[in-house]
């Protein structure tokens, strides 16, 4: 049986992976219109120092819109494209507050560790 009082006893949903954190973090940058997959892996790769194949990019870019993290929407086409579109993506509420949450842990972990996080 479930009712209003045990909905707002349910945990917290947990953060966002780190793949998905840094993501996240280059998505709060991207602007209104938000930023296209070639764009985020490259930014993502400059900043993480890791590479990340399109195909899994892609995976996890639609896992994070399942989870309401981010929206996607289709471009123009243009004709230096060959008449194709881009797809772009730009953070969500619920991104912001994940990110928020994945920076809280990092800096709770941080002060336990004694580490300085900026």
């Amino acid at each position: 049986m479930s009712n209003d009082y045990s909905r707002k006893l349910r945990p917290p949903s947990k953060p966002p992976s780190d793949r998905e954190a840094v993501i996240l973090q280059i998505l709060s940058t991207g602007g209104l219109r938000g930023r296209y997959g070639l764009e985020i892996r490259e930014l993502y790769e400059l900043q993480s120092n890791r590479g990340m194949p399109l195909g899994s990019l892609y995976t996890t870019l639609k896992r994070m819109e399942a989870k309401g993290y981010l929206a996607s929407e289709m471009g123009e086409s243009t004709h230096e494209r060959g008449g194709n579109r881009r797809k772009y993506f730009r953070i969500e509420a619920p991104g912001i507050k994940a990110l928020r949450a994945f920076e809280d842990l990092i800096r709770e972990r941080a002060s336990m560790t004694g580490l300085v996080v900026g």
